[in-house]
């Protein structure tokens, strides 16, 4: 069984996001390494999610479900943490 069209573009669908990525790294906050650092691991993470989700569909659906929430959430924490920066007390 292989996934089915409408699955991988939903999947391509979640993983547009990241062609935002040089608008993330150009509004980067000054002398925030952290933020630094999850932006540029942002990408990574996107683009083996979404090909894990696309290999997990025709096996166990439900964790490509699971996979596409996450990658929303992680799409949506990115873009509030580099667009409303907060100091982070370790």
């Amino acid at each position: 069984m292989k996934t089915p069209l409408w699955m991988t573009v939903i999947i391509i669908i979640f993983l547009l996001p990241v062609f935002a990525f040089p608008i993330l790294l150009a509004n980067l906050p000054a002398g925030d390494e952290a933020v630094r650092l999850f932006v540029w691991i942002y990408p990574f993470y996107m683009v083996l999610s979404a090909w894990l989700a696309w290999n997990a569909y025709p096996r166990r659906s439900y964790i490509s479900w699971i996979l596409l929430i996450l990658m929303g959430l992680s799409t949506v924490a990115v873009w509030t943490l580099e667009l409303h920066p907060m100091d982070i007390v370790i």
